[in-house]
């Protein structure tokens, strides 16, 4: 990709927020390792790992915020490009925000647990993290896809 100088991409001073790349990979690393200690939890049944776990949930939910806000941002550049179908572009949109929201769903289901308002619910945690996961994919897969197949946010050569 050319740079301007200063170092940021033309896009950025076309309306393309460059920043939405650099930070889509932190909620996902961040809820799939998660999901990752929850997993690890059960077999070993360590407090430990549940502590991690909700550590980087909490941390990938913040991410995923970041990353969803960043998102809306390249969205409306790319909208006005014109070159990308609507229809990826909200697929892409609709899949992150039902990421999103089973995963803050989770995070709300573990902090009534941490804070002993109910009882620990294993197995629902461990649907909600494996089935946003996922989600969490496929949606990442839409995302990859209106890069490499449409060229979201790329200049032309």
């Amino acid at each position: 990709m050319r740079t301007a100088p200063g170092g940021f991409c033309h896009e950025w001073r076309r309306g393309m927020h460059p920043i939405h790349p650099m930070v889509v990979h932190f909620p996902i690393a961040l809820l799939l390792a998660s999901v990752f200690f929850d997993v690890v939890a059960l077999r070993w049944r360590g407090q430990e790992f549940r502590a991690t776990s909700l550590s980087l949930l909490a941390l990938g939910v913040l991410a995923a915020v970041v990353a969803l806000l960043t998102g809306h941002l390249a969205e409306e550049a790319v909208e006005h490009s014109g070159t990308i179908p609507k229809q990826a572009i909200e697929t892409h949109e609709e899949l992150t925000f039902a990421v999103f929201w089973v995963f803050a769903g989770l995070l709300g289901v573990r902090l009534l647990s941490y804070w002993g308002w109910m009882r620990e619910r294993a197995l629902l945690v461990l649907f909600l993290g494996v089935g946003g996961s996922v989600l969490l994919l496929v949606a990442s897969y839409y995302g990859g896809d209106l890069v490499y197949r449409y060229g979201a946010g790329v200049l032309p050569r």
